[in-house]
């Protein structure tokens, strides 16, 4: 299934407002560029494509990141070591929310589309979503990070210039 732009234009939009998390290896020194997104490619961009920065709600859930980027790089977080973990303070109000049943139900998809190891869907959405003007995506972890009952949503920048570094602390 196909994923276009349309739908995403159409689908509802919500605002964001707060401080969102990411880690980072300590050798980069541009905590805003999404250059490394752009040149690699992540959930919701292809290689080759746009600067993303990818976002999490709680430090809870970007810690729960860097644990399955370790497991996938099968170097665990002491391979991944030194990293930084920044805060940003983050301010939006075209936030495409995938944590919500009524726009996967508009989209035609389901959360294990989002979250799951096939990035076909996810970047299609990131794709079109860039096209249409959203400035964010907002996904499922695909940690399953849960505090209490309830899965954490990072928040995706689309826009990596909507947002600015309020705190970093070394790690390693």
């Amino acid at each position: 299934m196909e994923i276009h732009p349309a739908q995403i234009a159409t689908a509802s939009h919500v605002a964001y407002v707060g401080d969102t998390f990411r880690h980072m290896a300590a050798r980069w020194d541009d905590p805003l560029s999404g250059e490394g997104a752009r040149i690699r490619g992540g959930r919701f961009n292809p290689p080759d494509s746009f600067p993303v920065l990818y976002l999490c709600t709680t430090r809870q859930c970007t810690v729960a990141e860097l644990h399955l980027l370790g497991r996938r790089q099968m170097v665990g977080v002491e391979g991944l070591l030194p990293r930084v973990l920044y805060r940003y303070e983050t301010s939006l109000d075209r936030v495409l929310d995938l944590t919500s049943e009524a726009t996967l139900e508009h989209l035609g998809i389901t959360e294990q589309q989002v979250i799951g190891s096939d990035l076909t869907t996810p970047r299609q959405i990131g794709e079109s979503a860039h096209a249409t003007g959203s400035q964010a995506v907002k996904a499922p972890s695909a940690t399953g990070c849960r505090p209490g009952n309830r899965r954490v949503p990072p928040v995706i920048g689309l826009r990596p210039t909507l947002t600015r570094v309020t705190g970093a602390l070394g790690i390693g």
